[in-house]
């Protein structure tokens, strides 16, 4: 038996101990709204924000995690080590990033004609890829 998707889409778990950052990031910065804020006593809430077709669950933590992510892209760990976005505005994106104070892990670079792509750690430490295709 093969998965049957009942949505074409993706939805991502971020986990955080850090509200405030998070949502500076994922809201201010790049511009995702909260649509839902689910409440789950004894571990946290869950801030929903929409992300085209698909949402970011944002898992904010009532107590810090035992472990924090292997800062430093896609070569620091094994396991999920980032998302990607198809974006239309990436210059202007990495600029709002870098003037926000996001960590520009991998500044904007050409991966083959026509491909652009760049990459930003949130606040913790998640790597996002960016990229533009002409």
């Amino acid at each position: 038996m093969s998965l049957q998707l009942k949505r074409n889409s993706l939805d991502l778990g971020v986990v955080t101990a850090n509200e405030p950052a998070a949502l500076a990031f994922y809201c201010a910065t790049l511009g995702l709204e909260v649509v839902a804020s689910i409440p789950f006593p004894g571990l946290g809430v869950v801030k929903k924000l929409r992300c085209g077709d698909s949402f970011i669950k944002l898992l904010v933590l009532e107590k810090a995690p035992v472990h924090v992510v292997a800062r430093g892209g896609f070569t620091a760990a094994t396991g999920y080590r980032y998302c990607s976005l198809s974006v239309q505005n990436l210059e202007a994106l990495i600029a709002k990033c870098r003037a926000d104070g996001h960590p520009i892990v991998v500044d904007i670079r050409e991966i083959r004609p026509g491909v652009k792509v760049a990459l930003v750690e949130d606040p913790d430490g998640n790597t996002l890829e960016f990229m533009q295709e002409d």
